[in-house]
């Protein structure tokens, strides 16, 4: 009983790297959020600014919590890597560990975050490598050149559109199932 109280490390996120552009220029002097949250409900945020060349950093985060110690503790980290944009949020990393501990396939997604505003947001699948069944997810206006399989296309902030096979010219409308082209 006495081990629930044990305080353990808690993996928030990984070191994170990211380029903005817009039209394929660099947006220099923009703000980066990061919001972490454990299920403790403590919200860890922390901001970076873009250098003349777009590019910006974040350290790696990890807290020490009980809650792991708890039986039956739900391990669950929210991440949040957005821009506000004229009072929008726009979402260059959304995900849901569903750990305490680092996963790999995080850590390799958030290496390099290739982040163009004029980029729809994406709800994409990657691969889980302790589960080939069950896909990891996430959401963003970012693209990565491997590992990496589009499936929903939102617009203002509206799941709008399955994405089918990973092909942006492949898209059905959610709701009615109906072939559409943009």
């Amino acid at each position: 009983m006495f081990g629930w109280f044990k305080k353990q490390d808690v993996f928030l996120c990984s070191e994170v790297n990211g380029i903005v552009t817009e039209n394929g220029e660099p947006v220099a002097s923009i703000e980066i959020k990061r919001s972490l949250m454990y299920i403790d409900g403590k919200d860890h945020i922390d901001t970076a600014i873009t250098d003349n060349k777009g590019h910006f950093y974040f350290p790696q985060k990890s807290i020490r919590s009980s809650i792991p110690s708890k039986p039956f503790s739900e391990d669950r980290v929210s991440q949040h890597i957005t821009i506000d944009r004229d009072g929008a949020p726009i979402p260059l990393w959304i995900a849901t560990p569903r750990d305490y501990k680092e996963v790999p396939e995080f850590t390799k997604k958030l290496t390099f975050l290739n982040c163009e505003l004029t980029n729809k947001r994406v709800s994409f699948q990657f691969k889980n490598n302790k589960n080939k069944h069950l896909n990891h997810t996430a959401s963003s206006i970012c693209r990565w050149d491997e590992d990496y399989i589009p499936i929903w296309l939102h617009i203002d902030n509206e799941t709008k559109y399955r994405i089918h096979d990973g092909n942006f010219n492949k898209l059905t409308e959610q709701g009615t199932g109906k072939a559409v082209k943009l």
